[in-house]
């Protein structure tokens, strides 16, 4: 299927917190318990249908074992997106997202601190948390992103975690867009303002 445009995500969290298996059903629309841990960076594509354009994601899947501290600028080149993820039933998952927030920052440096994001609670399946979903939400207020929680088991607002990202970038790029066309056209405006009038001398 061809595309209109095109978006790069990425999701980081600590280890074992689902990153991969929410990928899988995201893209796949399959779940299997027995995913091994990723080593290094995987990607997948997804083509959707988001705002009537068709879109290619692209999601870059980081190996969590490697936690904040392996990081570089090179695992963030080219994001246009980021989502977090923690384990609703692991507490140092949770704790962990104030230094992941602090990488993003770090990595994509002062220009780029807003870029779109998202907070994702994953394994609601489980029936059983160590964050409650009114810490949660008090947390990703007072750091102003929005939340999700989700399971990859059974699919429960996967699509709608992925879709609401990708519509804030989409939503970051017409904004960008707009605001190169409005400097392209104070340009022509200045230029034609500083032409010297025709038999003037142009002091």
């Amino acid at each position: 299927m061809n595309y209109d445009v095109k978006c790069q995500l990425l999701i980081i969290g600590n280890s074992n917190v689902g990153k991969t298996s929410i990928i899988t059903r995201f893209t796949n629309g399959t779940f299997s318990p027995n995913y091994l841990a990723t080593v290094g960076v995987d990607n997948y594509t997804k083509i959707e249908t988001i705002d009537n354009k068709n879109v290619q994601i692209k999601l870059w899947d980081t190996a969590g074992q490697e936690k904040f501290k392996s990081l570089t600028k090179s695992f963030f080149r080219g994001a246009e997106g980021v989502i977090l993820v923690y384990d609703i039933t692991n507490l140092e998952s949770f704790t962990d997202l104030k230094l992941w927030i602090n990488s993003i920052k770090e990595n994509l440096g002062e220009e780029k601190e807003s870029i779109p994001s998202i907070i994702v609670g994953n394994k609601i399946d489980l029936g059983e948390r160590e964050i409650s979903l009114e810490e949660a939400n008090k947390f990703c207020k007072d750091n102003n992103y929005e939340y999700f929680e989700t399971s990859a088991k059974t699919g429960e607002n996967i699509d709608k975690s992925f879709r609401a990202l990708v519509k804030k970038i989409l939503a970051a790029k017409s904004d960008d867009d707009d605001g190169d066309k409005q400097q392209e056209g104070n340009i022509k405006i200045n230029s034609k303002d500083q032409k010297p009038k025709e038999g003037g001398c142009g002091c």
